[in-house]
């Protein structure tokens, strides 16, 4: 269930609702509460609603009719109910051809014509049906005599009870379908997703590491294993299987979500093949035979403690826990699970440094995730586990690791910080053993230069994440050497600080490199710099760079950039530039960025943009400290950023907003005054201590609007 409140007006008590706040006296609210799915349920909210008779609002979805009458006011019989129709035939076929020949395909090949309506009027109008065959379809776009037989042997396949009973189980017969029609190597990465929690955001990475961990991805020759998980990964979301939750600049999906419809196939099914196993309150705790359990989720209050307790856990191949509380009676079998390979105890406050002792005792482990956990020190005794893969400690409390972990020859992806902290993994001597490392993040460099020479004997290398703190010349020239050694990195990022930063330089080390990194896609420098390097004008996969403190001109920074072809995000964070003012000249064009973000601090104070620089830029942020108190931030030249869709402006001074969103206003009249029929929606935040007002310039009639909200 989620509810997303938004409160207006006048000053209230809270009444504490679902994590958040609701408010009494004379506030108005708009709530809206998905997928209810009893009216027990409901009853439950709505006895925690005030009812101050101020227009407030709330809306509730469900599947269900009688929570939709019990949900909406006797007094009018049910008027507020409304039931979602189906697609027109019209926008039901734009929708199909859209996912299954592309946007870019006006219409569907005259051969196939008679199929798709055949499978269309199966799919009675329901988007998610047709988003789901459609997807199926997407790969057999040609008029081929084969393609032909399978858009046929698909519409055959669908029934006709979809068409005269629209209903969830037809629904759910045509998700069936997309997953019967998956290739072998897909289906199992499919009924893996089953382990995760409805509406749980899943990040790629996370998921792709476990796959492998779990022996789903096949080798290929010329790709790494992660590069075919990822080949793997790409497809289910261009199926429509899976939904993208978190979508990256250049269009690369971070995390997904499983459409809870999909779940409800995809948990059935591993439960009839005894795929997944799971304990806890969603799927009706432990009803299934746990004799022969695979893979082992638990989710929320972690179920009946005595279904945990009769479970055999020898053969359990993979163990996962959602939630904070309620695995205390799993963490305290650990070492029962000698045949588990996969481990994520992610986000479970239970874990503590008496069950890291048991985890060191499972050898057969690939994939370990302690990640926001309460452990506080790993056991030396994690060397014996020689067959992890990945072990993400993320957010611990731990605050180094013991020298044994570079006997974990096979560990490809090492995650590593402190919560809360800047503390860094020291590397130590015997780094070089670990030659299968991948990934390689937080890091302390030490101050001894022949432990940094073995950054250069990780070939595999391909992310970097390094602190540098008060290092000599010798460590950095030996940095420099390692560097070039290396040929696969993609994304490096370094912090360096020192006694003396400017005098330092001690993020200078790029400028030694003799080799240029030549695949990097990811940058983020913080520290003092003399210059970018002038290679960085030859990162052509470079999509993302994040600068802070390195204390350089806008020409200097923005110059290297400016023609890079793929890339997409520039942030230039505090003491980025040094300039008064950060002039974005027209011969700085940027072909593909996206987002632009600048946190000047106290300079620069004035950010102008020249015509025809950034015409493809769509977010714009930046953020006003004014600490000295002298002089009002200007900015101006907005108008030439001809593709912008989102402007932020944060700053501590009213006078400063006032005189910004006259600005604007005077650019608004201007553009009316010549007529102009295009102007860009543009989305204006501005915010002081107290208020937050939002400033809309609406397309053709360019519109203000404005709403304040008042903090309490």
């Amino acid at each position: 269930m989620t509810a997303a409140m938004v409160a207006a007006g006048g000053e209230a008590q809270p009444r504490q609702f679902a994590g958040g706040k609701i408010y009494n006296g004379t506030c108005r609210y708009l709530i809206v509460i998905d997928d209810v799915w009893t009216t027990q349920a409901w009853n439950a909210i709505r006895t925690k609603l005030p009812e101050n008779n101020c227009g407030s609002i709330i809306m509730v979805t469900t599947r269900i009719e009688t929570v939709a009458k019990a949900s909406s006011s006797p007094s009018v019989s049910g008027d507020y109910m409304h039931k979602i129709k189906p697609l027109s035939v019209e926008d039901a076929e734009l929708l199909f051809i859209n996912r299954a020949f592309g946007s870019k395909e006006p219409c569907c090949p005259e051969e196939l014509n008679k199929e798709m309506d055949s499978i269309l009027k199966k799919c009675a109008g329901l988007p998610l049906a047709i988003v789901s065959i459609a997807g199926l379809l997407s790969s057999y776009r040609s008029p081929s005599p084969g393609s032909i037989r399978m858009w046929r042997r698909i519409s055959n396949s669908i029934g006709s009870q979809m068409e005269i009973h629209p209903t969830l189980e037809g629904m759910k017969q045509i998700i069936a379908l997309s997953y019967n029609h998956l290739p072998h190597h897909l289906k199992a990465c499919m009924l893996y997703l089953s382990i995760f929690p409805e509406d749980y955001v899943i990040k790629k990475k996370r998921l792709l590491l476990r796959w492998i961990a779990e022996g789903f991805v096949m080798e290929k020759r010329g790709l790494t294993m992660f590069e075919v998980a990822e080949s793997y990964y790409d497809e289910l979301v261009s199926r429509s299987l899976i939904d993208a939750a978190r979508v990256r600049l250049d269009g690369t999906v971070k995390a997904v979500k499983v459409h809870d419809m999909m779940l409800e196939v995809i948990v059935s099914k591993s439960l009839e093949e005894n795929f997944v196993n799971f304990v806890g309150a969603q799927y009706g705790g432990g009803t299934p035979s746990y004799d022969s359990v695979r893979r082992l989720a638990i989710h929320g209050d972690g179920g009946p403690k005595h279904v945990v307790d009769v479970m055999s856990a020898t053969h359990v191949w993979s163990l996962s826990t959602f939630g904070a509380q309620g695995n205390i009676a799993v963490l305290h079998r650990l070492a029962e699970f000698t045949l588990l390979k996969v481990l994520d105890l992610e986000d479970c406050k239970e874990v503590k440094d008496c069950h890291v002792k048991y985890i060191c005792r499972l050898f057969l482990l690939r994939f370990l995730s302690l990640r926001n956990t309460d452990v506080s020190t790993i056991s030396s005794q994690i060397s014996r586990l020689q067959h992890l893969q990945t072990l993400n400690l993320y957010g611990t409390r731990i605050e180094n690791l013991p020298t044994s972990v570079t006997m974990l020859e096979r560990l490809e992806y090492l995650f590593f910080s402190k919560r809360w902290s800047m503390r860094r993994w020291e590397i130590p001597v015997g780094l070089k053993k670990m030659m299968a490392l991948c990934t390689l993040r937080t890091i302390r460099l030490p101050n001894d230069p022949n432990v940094v020479k073995e950054i250069g004997a990780l070939a595999q290398l391909q992310t970097l994440d390094i602190t540098i703190l008060n290092s000599s010349e010798e460590v950095l020239a030996n940095l420099a050497d390692a560097l070039d050694k290396t040929n696969n990195l993609r994304s490096l990022f370094a912090y360096g600080t020192g006694k003396d930063e400017h005098k330092d330089r001690l993020l200078n080390f790029p400028l030694r490199l003799k080799t240029p990194l030549l695949l990097l896609e990811s940058v983020r420098i913080d520290g003092v710099m003399d210059q970018l390097p002038k290679w960085f004008n030859s990162l052509v996969h470079l999509v993302k760079i994040h600068t802070w403190r390195v204390s350089l001109t806008g020409d200097h920074l923005l110059g290297v950039l400016c023609e890079l072809p793929n890339l997409a995000s520039v942030s230039l964070g505090y003491d980025s530039c040094t300039d008064d003012e950060l002039l974005v000249r027209s011969a700085f064009k940027f072909p593909a960025l996206k987002s632009f973000y600048v946190e000047p601090y106290i300079m620069p104070r004035a950010i102008r943009f020249e015509k025809s620089t950034m015409e493809k830029i769509e977010t714009f942020r930046v953020f006003f400290y004014d600490n000295d108190g002298t002089g009002r931030p200007i900015l101006a030249g907005i108008e030439n950023l001809t593709s912008l869709k989102k402007l932020e402006v944060l700053t501590h001074s009213r006078n400063a907003e006032i005189e910004i969103l006259e600005r604007l206003k005077v650019e608004r009249a201007r553009h009316q005054v010549r007529g102009c029929s295009e102007i860009p929606l543009v989305t204006c935040m501005f915010t002081i201590p107290l208020v937050l007002i939002c400033f809309q310039l609406l397309s053709s009639n360019f519109h203000m609007v404005f709403f304040m909200l008042f903090s309490v």
